[in-house]
C-alpha cells in the first residue's frame, strides 16, 4: 500500500507534517476509534434502527473529541493530538483515488449493449438526480447571494456532496481554492454528512411508508425491523465473484492492493497527457484539475487489459470491494471529524436551505418521476437511486436490501451494471470536477439555465422511453 500512497501523494496532495512515527499512530488511533463506534453501534438500539454506518459514528466521535468539541472547553485540541489531526486531514483526499479505482476494477465488463438493455432507465434517473441538484442549487444561490452573500460556485455544491460525497470533495479542495471558492468546502462536508445520515434515515421512512401503502407494491412484505441490522458496507456477493484462492505467491488481498495502484498509475499517466495536450493550446485548465476521475477510467482499462490478455482471474472482486469500502469508512470518519463547526456556523442558513432542497429533490424523483420512468419494481429501482444521490453507492445498496432483502427484483442487476456507464461522469465524476470550472467560465445564471434544460430534457426522454419501450427494456 505505501506503493499507492506515494504515487497519490506525487499528484500535489498537501504532504501530512510530523514523523514517519506520527502517522503510524494516527492510524492506530483511528483504529481505536472505529472500534469504539462499533461498540456504541452495537450497543445503541435506536443508532441500529436509524442503519446508521459505523464510519459516521466514529465522524462524530471524533468530532466531538477533538479541537471542535472537547478542545474548545479545555482550549487545546481534545484528546487527539496536532500530527494525528493534520494526517486525517489530508487522507480524504488520498483515499478518493483508491475509493473510485476501486469502483469497477473487477467487474464483469458486458457487451455496451446489454449494459444499456439492463440499466437504461437507471441512468436517466440517475442523471436526473445529478443534472437536477445543479439546477437546483443554481436557483437556490442565486436567490441566497443577495441574502447571504455566498459564493455563486456553491450552486454546484449540493452535486458535489450529496451525489460525490466527502471524498469527492476532499480530492475537488485544490480546484475550490483554484477558483477562490475554498471557504465553501467545509459547507460541502457538511451537506455531505447531512445526506448520508438523511440518506438512511429517510430512506428507512420511505421504507415503511410503502410497505403501508396500498398504492405501492413492494417486494418486502413485512415491515422493516431494525435487528435486520443492514450496515453500509453490506453487499452480497454475486455469482460472478472469483473465489477466494491464492494469487500465485500473494494473497488476493495484496493482488487486489497491486491492481488498484496500478490502475491509479494509469490515472496519474491519463491526467499528465491531458495536461501535456491542453497546455499545446496555452491553456492550463487540467493544472489544479483533480486526480480520482480519471482512476475511474484507469480502473476500467485496467479491468480490460485483464480481460483481453486472459487474467482476469487474478482481479478478486471481493478483495477490490474490500479495499474500496476501507477507503469509504477512511473517507467519512475522517471528513466528518475534522469538520470546521466555526465555518459551519458562519453559514448555516445557506447550509440549512441546500440541505433540506436536496433532501425534497430526491424524494420529488424517487416518488414522483421514476414511477414514470421504471416500468417493473419501481418502487426498488427508484430507492435505490434515492440512496446513491444522498450518500454513496454503498447507500443504494442498502436501500435496495431495505426494500427486497430476498432479491425478488432484478433492481441489483440494473443498479450495478448503470455504475458502468454513470460513475466515471456523475457523482464524483468529470462532469463533477468541471462544475466548478464551468461556472466560473460561463457564469451561475448560464451554467443553471443548461442545467434545467438538461434536466427537463432527460424527464421527457425517460418518461417517452417508458410509454414506447416494452417493459423488458424500461428497468
Amino acid at each position: 500500500m505505501h506503493v499507492i500512497a506515494a504515487l497519490m501523494a506525487a499528484e500535489g496532495a498537501r504532504s501530512m507534517t510530523g514523523t514517519p512515527e506520527d502517522v503510524g499512530l494516527s492510524f492506530v488511533v483511528l483504529s481505536l476509534v472505529f472500534a469504539v463506534a462499533a461498540l456504541i453501534r452495537r450497543w445503541s438500539r435506536p443508532l441500529r434502527a436509524l442503519f446508521l454506518p459505523t464510519a459516521v459514528i466514529g465522524g462524530f466521535l471524533v468530532l466531538a473529541l477533538g479541537p471542535e468539541g472537547l478542545g474548545r472547553v479545555t482550549g487545546g485540541t481534545g484528546l487527539f493530538s496536532s500530527a494525528t489531526l493534520s494526517v486525517w486531514r489530508v487522507l480524504p483526499g488520498l483515499l478518493i483515488n483508491v475509493m473510485c479505482a476501486s469502483l469497477l476494477l473487477g467487474e464483469r465488463l458486458p457487451p455496451l449493449k446489454a449494459v444499456w438493455d439492463i440499466s437504461a432507465t437507471h441512468v436517466i434517473v440517475a442523471s436526473i438526480m445529478s443534472a437536477g441538484q445543479f439546477a437546483v442549487g443554481g436557483v437556490l444561490v442565486l436567490l441566497l447571494t443577495p441574502v447571504f452573500g455566498i459564493d455563486p460556485k456553491a450552486g454546484a455544491l449540493i452535486e458535489m456532496s450529496f451525489a460525490g460525497g466527502h471524498g469527492t470533495l476532499a480530492g475537488l479542495t485544490p480546484v475550490l481554492v483554484e477558483h477562490g471558492a475554498g471557504d465553501l468546502l467545509e459547507v460541502g462536508l457538511g451537506l455531505a454528512t447531512i445526506g448520508l445520515v438523511t440518506g438512511i434515515v429517510v430512506g428507512a421512512m420511505l421504507v415503511n411508508y410503502a410497505v403501508r401503502s396500498p398504492s405501492i407494491s413492494v417486494a418486502r412484505q413485512q415491515p422493516l425491523s431494525p435487528e435486520d441490522d443492514l450496515d453500509i458496507d453490506h453487499h452480497l456477493p454475486g455469482p460472478d465473484d472469483a473465489p477466494l484462492d491464492e494469487f500465485r505467491g500473494m494473497t488476493q488481498v495484496t493482488a487486489a492492493a497491486v491492481f488498484v495502484g496500478v490502475s491509479i498509475a494509469v490515472g496519474i499517466a491519463l491526467l499528465q497527457l491531458a495536461r501535456a495536450i491542453v497546455s499545446t493550446a496555452g491553456s492550463d485548465f487540467f493544472e489544479k484539475f483533480p486526480l480520482f476521475p480519471f482512476t475511474i477510467v484507469g480502473g476500467v482499462i485496467v479491468q480490460y487489459c485483464a480481460v483481453r490478455f486472459k487474467f482476469e482471474w487474478a482481479v478478486n472482486r471481493l478483495a477490490v470491494e474490500g479495499l474500496g469500502g476501507l477507503a469509504i469508512d477512511g473517507i467519512v470518519i475522517c471528513a466528518i471529524g475534522t469538520l470546521s463547526l466555526g465555518a459551519l456556523g458562519q453559514n448555516i442558513g445557506p447550509l440549512i436551505v441546500l440541505a433540506v432542497a436536496a433532501v425534497a429533490w430526491s424524494i420529488f424523483v424517487t416518488l414522483v418521476l421514476a414511477p414514470r420512468m421504471f416500468a417493473e419494481n419501481w418502487f426498488e429501482h427508484a430507492l435505490a437511486e434515492f440512496g446513491v444521490s444522498q450518500g454513496n453507492v454503498a447507500t443504494g445498496f442498502v436501500m435496495i436490501d431495505m426494500a427486497d432483502p430476498a432479491r425478488r427484483t432484478d433492481a441489483v442487476r440494473g443498479f450495478s451494471y448503470r455504475q458502468l456507464l454513470t460513475r466515471p461522469v456523475l457523482g464524483g465524476g468529470f462532469l463533477t470536477a468541471l462544475s466548478v470550472p464551468l461556472i466560473a467560465s460561463w457564469g451561475l445564471p448560464l451554467f443553471t439555465l443548461v442545467t434545467l434544460a438538461l434536466t427537463i430534457a432527460l424527464t421527457v426522454w425517460g418518461i417517452r422511453r417508458r410509454s414506447s419501450a416494452p417493459a423488458s427494456v424500461s428497468r
